[in-house]
């Protein structure tokens, strides 16, 4: 069977190597970043996106700043820094938190004051959890692909393939492993206004693999599931509390409630590293409000006069409109005990 490896990601001598999001589908930019305000604007802007993503480029935001530094005292305390200012990047999205939080503990807890032996140590943490974000990807997408069966139709959101994880995908990575697999269905993609993710990034991504879609606006969720249309979705996740209410791209919670009332599956993707473990319920998740711009524009150009918006970024979506979380350790339900197990 064929394994995709994911072009999008990549660190070379100091500078992280990635693609500019915000360009595509028709410009493939190429985003070099070296200082930490680069990695910050990266992913404040969504030229980075995607929890495990931004996860994974910020720590390596991090070792780039290490690399700039030859000096130890200097290179800890500008990496720390780095960390609180990245830590300001996006809100709701835990990854991020969760991988900085990590490396600040080995940073304070460094007990050697040579700089070589700093640098590969922080080199060694970055390297170790791009490798397990991969490996999560691809046992995900094991687990998940065998739910999708021959001639379904399958809904996702935003976008959650190799652009949004060093991976193969989480959502979209079970749809890419079902169909190298042979697995023949067909996939509906909402556009997910405002920034269009969907059709930007993940139409971007079934053209290259020739997946058969069909891009939908969002408002046309409702008249697919009216027509038995969906039979199975699957989305990713920014956060997930510990009794399983999740937050994910703006639109998800429609999409849960369709599936819920037309009694279709609804499963939500994501890693452990997605997993909040201070958080008891989704009420605790601060939501992103994003600027005015991205609701009365497309692509730079003004297609509103509008003064007034409000641009939530992501919504809440109670587990027991959840089927199931698929993780990398098993397909769990949405319960805390469940929860918790494999978080241990």
């Amino acid at each position: 069977m064929k394994k995709l490896i994911n072009p999008f990601f990549r660190w070379e001598n100091g500078t992280f190597i990635t693609i500019d999001q915000t360009r595509l589908p028709f410009y493939e930019s190429i985003l070099k970043l070296y200082y930490p305000d680069e990695y910050f604007d990266a992913i404040k802007k969504l030229k980075v996106r995607g929890a495990p993503a931004i996860g994974i480029v910020a720590a390596y935001g991090v070792l780039s700043t290490v690399y700039r530094y030859k000096k130890f005292t200097k290179a800890k305390t500008e990496s720390l820094k780095t960390i609180e200012l990245l830590k300001t990047a996006r809100p709701t999205a835990v990854n991020i938190f969760n991988i900085l939080e990590e490396l600040k503990k080995l940073i304070e807890n460094f007990d050697s004051n040579d700089y070589n032996h700093f640098k590969d140590s922080i080199e060694n943490f970055c390297k170790k959890r791009l490798e397990y974000e991969v490996y999560t990807c691809e046992k995900i997408s094991i687990y998940g692909s065998e739910l999708i069966k021959n001639g379904m139709n399958i809904l996702t959101h935003c976008n959650t393939g190799m652009l949004a994880t060093p991976g193969i995908g989480t959502a979209l990575g079970i749809i890419f492993k079902a169909f190298i697999m042979g697995k023949r269905f067909h996939l509906f993609i909402p556009e997910t206004r405002p920034l269009l993710q969907g059709s930007r990034l993940t139409v971007y991504e079934a053209e290259k693999l020739k997946l058969p879609y069909t891009l939908v606006t969002d408002n046309m969720r409702g008249f697919l599931f009216s027509k038995n249309m969906i039979d199975i979705t699957f989305v990713g996740a920014d956060r997930i509390a510990l009794n399983g209410d999740t937050a994910n791209k703006i639109g998800t919670y429609e999409s849960a409630i369709l599936s819920y009332v037309h009694k279709k599956p609804f499963f939500v993707v994501a890693p452990t590293t997605t997993f909040d473990k201070k958080l008891s319920s989704g009420k605790g998740i601060k939501v992103e409000e994003r600027k005015t711009d991205e609701i009365i524009s497309i692509l730079n150009k003004r297609i509103s006069i509008a003064k007034n918006t409000f641009n939530p970024a992501f919504d809440i979506t109670p587990s027991k409109y959840i089927t199931g979380i698929i993780t990398e350790k098993g397909i769990i339900k949405p319960k805390s005990e469940c929860i918790k197990k494999i978080l241990k």
